[in-house]
């Protein structure tokens, strides 16, 4: 259950530590087992009194698609839980924080190191779509990086996440602007071959043209 106050949230099984960061639903917590183990974890905490219908919708899906896939590059759904406040996804914890923090210490990736963190992104990105699934929010944000020493690439955030075959064609704006392909911003239709156009820009970004990472 949630706890009163100012506090931390309470979840039975688990001990939250710190608060990794929030959003517009969501509050990210790192924390660990009671269990042995004592397995370290990252804990999404969506407050229901938040969520309206369209937001619903996407948790669920999000839930739906991360309980059914396991990938390397793409961050693990290890559990949920809900009680009356709020509702937990229970993720894997990734240690050296997103691409975006990354890049913003460096400035510039060189080119090896972009092209290994492509190789990855690329490998989640061809899973999801064999499986018709689109994630329709890349951005570096939405990348988590398993450690700093040895960093692998780890897909995260299905919030938008929709399943969509290759013919399928949709309207609805979702995204971040900075990274939606052109016809998504304009409102056109457009298939899952927009989350391509947010990968390049991910990849230009940090290798070519270091004022993009100003940009909100």
């Amino acid at each position: 259950m949630a706890g009163p106050g100012w506090g931390l949230p309470r979840l039975d099984g688990f001990i939250l530590t710190e608060r990794l960061g929030s959003g517009t639903y969501a509050t990210v917590y790192k924390a660990y087992a009671k269990k042995d183990t004592r397995e370290v974890v990252a804990i999404k905490c969506v407050a229901k009194k938040s969520l309206n219908k369209a937001s619903v919708e996407n948790l669920l899906t999000e839930i739906e698609i991360l309980k059914g896939i396991r990938h390397p590059h793409i961050v693990q759904l290890k559990d949920f839980q809900w009680d009356n406040d709020n509702i937990y996804l229970i993720m894997e914890f990734c240690a050296g924080g997103d691409l975006s923090r990354f890049i913003h210490t460096r400035r510039i990736l060189p080119e090896k190191v972009a092209r290994v963190f492509m190789q990855q992104l690329a490998s989640a990105l061809k899973f999801l779509h064999e499986r018709n699934i689109s994630h329709l929010d890349l951005k570096p944000q939405n990348i988590l990086l398993s450690s700093l020493e040895k960093p692998h690439l780890k897909l995260a955030d299905f919030g938008f996440a929709q399943h969509m075959s290759p013919w399928d064609e949709k309207h609805v704006l979702r995204g971040s602007p900075l990274y939606m392909a052109p016809e998504m911003v304009c409102q056109r239709q457009y298939d899952a071959r927009v989350d391509l156009w947010s990968t390049g820009v991910i990849l230009y970004a940090p290798t070519s043209a270091p004022t993009l990472l100003r940009l909100p």
